[in-house]
């Protein structure tokens, strides 16, 4: 699963429908040498590795003081004033992420957030552009392998299994199987969800 679903996700079940959903990471699909790589990078200052698995897909025009951008935030050329807004919205996706993988990829997000929404620059700034290329990859090339989708207002749970989010109402979902993902990831799933969790839990 891409971070970026996290962004048109909401609980299927009627009645409920919250939005946003949180997220708790447990495995990633994506390798962890390119989290470590990513890092290493940006301590350097460098985008090399985020360029190249970005494939050229940040397209950044500056003429004078004119500055427009094209990413995967935005799917087309827009003003900096305007990418701004979307920036800020598509950073919020990262607040409803909790990443326990253990691996360098948590440090790849606190990186991401440590750039305020209301405090983002008029003017594209080399750090600025950092952070456009680190969120981009974040959010639309790193992938999540298992972990769990979480709904606080009607105490719902849905399970990542391969990459796939299981986003399915109760009368769809096998007990047996819900069970064996709750107790495969218990320590890293908390206790409301263990004993309180809907539709099945452990209690």
């Amino acid at each position: 699963m891409k971070l970026w679903l996290l962004d048109i996700l909401a609980c299927p079940i009627e009645g409920c429908k919250n939005y946003p959903l949180k997220l708790k990471i447990f495995t990633w699909e994506t390798k962890k040498d390119e989290f470590k790589k990513a890092n290493e990078d940006l301590e350097k200052k460098d985008l090399t590795f985020l360029k190249k698995n970005l494939k050229g897909r940040i397209t950044i025009n500056q003429s004078g003081s004119t500055v427009s951008i094209e990413d995967e935030l935005t799917k087309e050329q827009v003003p900096l004033k305007e990418y701004l807004k979307i920036f800020a919205e598509k950073l919020d996706i990262l607040k409803t992420v909790e990443d326990l993988s253990e691996t360098p990829s948590a440090q790849l997000i606190k990186r991401a957030l440590e750039i305020k929404k209301d405090k983002l620059p008029s003017s594209l700034t080399p750090e600025f552009n950092t952070h456009i290329h680190l969120l981009n990859w974040l959010l639309y090339r790193a992938e999540v392998e298992e972990g769990i989708i979480l709904c606080d207002k009607c105490g719902r749970w849905y399970p990542i299994i391969e990459t796939i989010p299981h986003m399915l109402p109760d009368d769809l979902r096998e007990a047996k199987e819900d069970k064996a993902f709750l107790e495969k990831w218990k320590n890293k799933i908390p206790k409301k969800v263990l004993n309180e969790g809907k539709p099945f839990n452990l209690k």
